[in-house]
């Protein structure tokens, strides 16, 4: 893969590589420190908070406290350091933007096509899931079972941050849920730390490196595999288009599905997940596993030519 750095006008601005991880370590702690003191002092001026035992009359603030929490702790670090980079007093100016791989003009075809890549990995993602499940974590014992637990617990915590009543709040929740993680993790991950890794190494590489950190962000050794994998396709996307508009947009509409099938699911709307026993011991789900997976090497082979998706 080329290296993105060979045509990045900003490349001599950006931070060496021990420069960079020490900012996204740095990011990291923050956001962690950031929940750990607010969290609590939501849920009832600094009583303990779990995210299993939580007031649900306090729902409001909590959401509003993740999206705000993203946008401080993420977002807004980036921007301010592009504009110090680019060296301009105003941070939303066009070359910071630039900086950070924002551009007006968005490939459309580029954008319907890594969607489509987004969702014939879902297969293949679940498969691994449900493996870890029936295999990986009984096999670990005490702790396999631990992991499992706080990854239900997670599940179980953002469904309540899902629960919605009136269109308006579904809109604020895919604000919080959707729209919001999209933006500012896009901005941090493959707008500022991949761009910076591709300065001091090969694209390829600050593509892994990127997709890793962005899993291991996460805090969820549960979804390490498929977070992973979901940020390695993200940001080799990203590192064929140059251009930001398609990451956000890829990641937004994953995370809006997501959305909408725990809103109909909870709701009854549609029935619930298939045991994975079932799906594992089906042949037909394995020829969907391996049809999916031939689609989405395609996809990746077609990003690969770049007389496609070279936004300029």
């Amino acid at each position: 893969m080329q290296a993105f750095s060979s045509s990045d006008p900003f490349a001599t601005r950006r931070l060496s590589f021990f420069a960079n991880t020490l900012f996204v370590i740095g990011i990291m702690l923050l956001y962690m420190l950031a929940g750990a003191l607010l969290f609590p002092f939501v849920n009832g001026g600094g009583k303990g908070f779990s995210l299993s035992h939580f007031d649900r009359n306090l729902l409001l603030s909590i959401r509003f406290l993740q999206a705000g929490g993203q946008i401080l702790v993420l977002a807004m670090p980036v921007i301010l350091h592009a504009a110090w980079h680019t060296g301009k007093k105003n941070p939303f100016s066009l070359e910071s933007l630039a900086f950070l791989g924002i551009r007006r003009n968005v490939n459309f075809s580029a954008a319907v096509l890594a969607v489509g890549g987004i969702f014939l990995l879902q297969p293949l993602l679940y498969s691994i899931t449900a493996v870890q499940d029936m295999y990986l974590w009984p096999a670990l014992g005490a702790e396999g079972g631990e992991v499992a637990h706080q990854r239900d617990v997670m599940e179980s915590f953002i469904r309540e941050l899902a629960l919605v009543r009136t269109v308006p709040e579904f809109v604020a929740v895919a604000f919080v849920l959707a729209v919001t993680p999209a933006f500012c993790e896009e901005l941090l991950f493959r707008g500022y730390i991949q761009q910076n890794y591709s300065a001091s190494m090969k694209s390829g590489w600050a593509v892994f490196l990127t997709g890793s950190v962005f899993a291991f962000f996460h805090l969820s050794a549960a979804n390490l595999v498929p977070l992973a994998l979901l940020g390695w396709y993200i940001g080799y996307i990203y590192s064929k288009t140059g251009n930001l508009g398609v990451p956000f947009f890829v990641h937004l509409l994953n995370n809006f599905v997501a959305l909408l099938f725990l809103l109909f699911t909870a709701g009854g709307n549609l029935p619930g997940p298939v045991q994975p026993e079932f799906l594992l011991h089906a042949v037909w789900w394995w020829l969907v596993v391996g049809v999916s997976l031939l689609l989405f090497v395609m996809v990746v082979l077609r990003f690969s030519d770049d007389r496609f998706f070279n936004n300029g």
